[in-house]
């Protein structure tokens, strides 16, 4: 996938923001630019898993900036620079779907599976990549559902 155009600045405070162009997506409130840059990523994701989950068709990225323009400020002073959506995790969007279809609360999933609604919170958080099989397993019993593993391969289409 590629990525979005942003616009970067630095504030009379000397803190830093940031917004795409092509997604409702801002940053602010940063000490550098990177802070930002890395908050738009994941603001990017999930913009872009909310249109998804809409069934809203995705906007597409901007055309990529050429190394000129990459990071060269404008005329009212904005950083341009081209920014990736993070990253997210396919296991925590599974959880976050199977958690919607039962109809339960996040808070009494937490208590059936012997955990903290903060824990809980964490493996249903996208851009968390710590899942172990024994959580997913505790999930899954908690939802009266079972875990099911499947690898496919390149080529197995």
């Amino acid at each position: 996938m590629k990525g979005y155009p942003c616009y970067l600045e630095r504030d009379g405070e000397g803190r830093w923001a940031g917004f795409a162009l092509d997604l409702p997506v801002y940053a602010w409130g940063k000490a550098t630019p990177e802070e930002v840059e890395r908050s738009l990523a994941k603001g990017l994701a999930l913009a872009l898993l909310a249109f998804q989950e809409e069934g809203r068709p995705l906007p597409p990225p901007g055309r990529p900036l050429t190394p000129e323009e990459e990071g060269e400020r404008d005329r009212e002073g904005y950083l341009l620079v081209y920014v990736e959506p993070h990253p997210v995790n396919p296991t925590s969007l599974e959880l976050r779907r199977a958690l919607k279809a039962s109809g339960l609360t996040a808070r009494e999933v937490a208590k059936r599976m012997g955990t903290t609604p903060s824990a809980l919170s964490r493996l249903l958080d996208p851009f968390y990549f710590g899942h172990s099989l024994e959580s997913l397993r505790r999930f899954a019993q908690a939802l009266g559902g079972e875990v099911r593993v499947q690898v496919v391969a390149r080529g197995e289409g």
